[in-house]
């Protein structure tokens, strides 16, 4: 019995040192749950922005290490980084997340998704963390359109991409489908968005060949609506080296369960919403990058698998739309 005991207590040692060990590295303290703060970037036209890690990629799920080096983000698999005024290692706070009001303003980034193929999903976002009050499922106050971590919130996919597919979406709390733009997806009796061909966007492609860097702008023009500021539209541009692809999701579009988009997403843009990068993948992504009914959209078949180790994100800018309301 005693060497029975010795063997098991022996056997939890090992574990509890490995969780540990795994933690400290993390950059964690050790038995904790808690913030990883791997440096800060600088947001042209607003300022410096601390970054702050999830533990948790999915409740019980740890999530993947995200480095910032010189201004780049560089987010591996399952990894997950808010942008913030202040990070405190081991801690989580609403309170310090970015919150930024993008209402007639557009914010830019350039992006690397050539390691990301059919399956993967190199992601920036904003969601709002900063009014949820619910520490959610990951530990962290982290909520989307999705309901990924048990809360949800309203949610504006600026860039959903891998090499073969990209599309911005506009997301009302209660749907996790919503409205959007872009390229790639679909399923049986169904496409997803046809706004660019795979011959304008994907590896070797006449226009962003996404196998290098390329740049992207996402707008937020509004107009005045009974002396009111009201969201508009959601203009997504995507450029390399001259050549630029362009689409937009008019606000009129999208209706949710007899509900207008316009005045949920104006009112999280207006209390200001925080900027998400993450990098993930699935064997069902064909929505994003499935060639669709009618075949033209990119991908066959998801192979997570295949996903390389990270992608990149850096060069962020935020700026003012140069007329004050969309005529």
């Amino acid at each position: 019995m005693t060497r029975r005991m010795s063997i098991v207590t022996g056997l939890l040692l090992d574990v509890a040192v490995a969780s540990s060990m795994n933690a400290t590295l993390r950059g964690a303290w050790p038995g904790t749950e808690g913030a990883v703060c791997p440096g800060s970037i600088g947001l042209s036209g607003h300022g410096s922005i601390q970054m702050t890690n999830a533990f948790w990629n999915k409740p019980y799920d740890p999530a993947g290490e995200v480095e910032v080096n010189n201004g780049v983000i560089s987010v591996q698999m399952k990894g997950r980084t808010y942008f913030s005024n202040s990070c405190v290692p081991g801690s989580f706070s609403q309170n310090r997340y970015a919150e930024l009001n993008l209402l007639n303003k557009r914010i830019s980034w350039t992006t690397n998704v050539a390691a990301a193929g059919c399956g993967c999903n190199a992601a920036f976002y904003l969601a709002s963390l900063p009014q949820n009050s619910q520490v959610s499922g990951c530990k962290d106050f982290y909520c989307d359109a999705n309901s990924v971590c048990g809360v949800r919130c309203s949610e504006i996919d600026l860039q959903e991409a891998n090499k073969h597919a990209f599309h911005s979406v506009l997301h009302m709390a209660e749907d996790g489908s919503g409205v959007g733009l872009g390229y790639g997806g679909g399923g049986s009796g169904w496409n997803s968005h046809r706004d660019w061909t795979k011959e304008q966007y994907g590896p070797g492609s006449s226009c962003i060949n996404t196998n290098n860097p390329f740049r992207v702008e996402v707008s937020f023009p509004v107009n005045n609506v009974n002396g009111k500021v009201k969201l508009q539209a959601m203009i997504t541009k995507v450029s390399q080296d001259g050549c630029t692809l362009e689409a937009s999701v008019e606000m009129d579009s999208y209706h949710f369960n007899g509900r207008s988009s316009a005045d949920e997403l104006t009112e999280a843009l207006e209390k200001g919403m925080t900027p998400i990068v993450s990098y993930w993948s699935a064997p069902d992504m064909l929505w994003m990058d499935g060639q669709g009914a009618d075949h033209l959209g990119p991908c066959q078949e998801d192979n997570p698998d295949l996903c390389g180790e990270s992608v990149q994100f850096y060069d962020f800018a935020v700026e003012g739309l140069p007329f004050p309301l969309r005529i």
